[in-house]
């Protein structure tokens, strides 16, 4: 199948004449800097774009690309904001054994071909676009049943969408293209949001407010003026949920921010604050989604304890009885599991995300760093956080020094003053003792040396009221 670039006719050949069967929508600017055309390689192997399905589902959307390879062989490149996966049919692949596409459970196991894979996503979704040459008669409104799994970087889909289940096998995230055949930085920025010929209206169908959507082209936003949110990814904004009372929090970066991260400006484009349902003894945190036209997607997580710069797994870690992890040649101890809850929403997001938003979450911990699985619904995410400090964070916002990396380091500071008072202490009482084998100014010389570090900061003050009051 073809779809004709001028007027969005789908054809098809029968004989030697091209026949017209239906169709195809426009396709809206959503960020991707894949174009058709665009060439990529995977291991050793090259490929070349021909053409691309726009796929959504409850909460998003995302595009399949068709690929040729340099020997002819044809398969998938998956784009999901900037996620990628490359795929091609597994010819021959027993599917009799394959569960039903109802009894699939995300963070499930599915065994294809002999291999054990687990289950990361379960989608029913809608084909709502497409350009370009296409293998399949997928018009506008196409559904499809599919599911994928990982299994470290390797990466397999399982198409129900037929009578017999279709098995797409491949790796995730080892994609290089061609930077020559990638859409430019300016062409994403000045299409996001725009039907091709078209602005997409983004007046709040709630209040009437002007809405200003992201760089992205967003699967959702919030408005400003009533804190409505709003759908975005059909032909007009639609009201997901009223809220003309939103809740406001003041964040230390603020929405619209640019900052300049590893050599990479982003723009803050959605903010989240969280919590632990039902557990106020827990402190709420603050998640910051960032975006870059080239880069792709980006998190920066605020808690009390201080930053992390959040990226999400290509390759997936192994997980022994939930309790271990190993992932990059490395060992991983699972630390906490909670539930984390969505108290409050602002900004443009690219998956549809609520207030009250529950999802499951079990830290795993490294050396400083941390890996994290995330389950809700019917989607399993990994991501690996590296702590950052508030300092960082200030210089590429161009900040003053965030409030809970100060109050850390404040922490810090009072705790390492603790510990000196206490061995100065400690110190003291061993030199009174020696008094009688030792001649008394060189204990007096003893003890000054042992104070006069905290005297001259001006410590010790506080460290003798500190060690009275215990």
């Amino acid at each position: 199948m073809v779809v004709c670039a001028a007027c969005r006719s789908t054809l098809t050949r029968d004989g030697e004449a091209a026949r017209r069967i239906g169709h195809m929508a426009d396709l809206v600017e959503d960020g991707s800097v894949v174009q058709l055309g665009t060439r990529g390689r995977v291991g050793q192997q090259g490929f070349r774009v021909l053409g691309r399905l726009r796929l959504q589902y409850d909460a998003g959307a995302w595009n399949e690309w068709y690929i040729v390879f340099d020997d002819g062989r044809f398969g998938w490149l998956s784009d999901a904001d900037a996620q990628y996966a490359v795929t091609r049919r597994h010819e021959g692949a027993d599917t009799s054994l394959l569960p039903s596409f109802d009894d699939l459970r995300a963070g499930g196991p599915l065994k294809v071909g002999g291999t054990l894979y687990t289950v990361s996503d379960i989608r029913r979704c809608r084909c709502v676009g497409g350009e370009g040459e296409l293998p399949v008669q997928a018009g506008d409104g196409w559904d499809a049943r599919v599911t994928d799994a990982r299994r470290g970087a390797e990466f397999v889909t399982v198409d129900y969408s037929d009578a017999a289940p279709a098995v797409y096998t491949g790796t995730s995230g080892a994609v290089q293209f061609d930077a020559g055949t990638l859409r430019a930085k300016e062409d994403v920025e000045g299409g996001a949001g725009r039907y091709r010929g078209q602005m997409l209206p983004l007046d709040c169908p709630n209040c009437a407010g002007t809405v200003s959507i992201a760089v992205a082209m967003a699967t959702q936003v919030v408005c400003p003026s009533c804190g409505s949110l709003l759908d975005c990814s059909g032909e007009r904004a639609e009201i997901i949920e009223a809220n003309r009372r939103a809740a406001r929090f003041r964040s230390t970066v603020p929405l619209g921010a640019r900052g300049t991260l590893g050599g990479t400006q982003y723009e803050v484009i959605g903010i989240m604050r969280c919590a632990v349902p039902d557990d106020a003894s827990e402190p709420e945190w603050t998640e910051y989604l960032l975006f870059n036209a080239s880069r792709g997607y980006l998190w920066l997580v605020e808690t009390q304890e201080g930053w992390q710069r959040v990226t999400v797994c290509d390759a997936w870690p192994e997980v022994s009885n939930d309790a271990s992890a190993r992932w990059r040649k490395r060992g991983w101890t699972r630390r906490y599991a909670y539930d984390a809850r969505v108290e409050q929403v602002f900004g443009a997001f690219n998956w549809r995300v609520r207030r009250g938003d529950v999802s499951r979450v079990t830290d795993f911990a490294g050396h400083t760093d941390m890996l994290t699985r995330e389950e809700s619904g019917n989607e399993v995410v990994w991501s690996h956080a590296v702590p950052m400090s508030g300092t960082t964070v200030a210089q590429a916002f161009g900040l003053s020094m965030p409030k809970a990396s100060a109050s850390v380091a404040r922490s810090m500071a009072g705790d390492d003053d603790e510990g000196l008072g206490t061995i100065a202490v400690l110190a003291t009482m061993v030199l009174l003792v020696l008094t009688d084998s030792v001649a008394f100014p060189a204990v007096l010389l003893g003890i000054a040396l042992v104070w006069a570090p905290l005297l001259v900061s001006g410590r010790a003050g506080g460290i003798g009221r500190g060690l009275m009051e215990d």
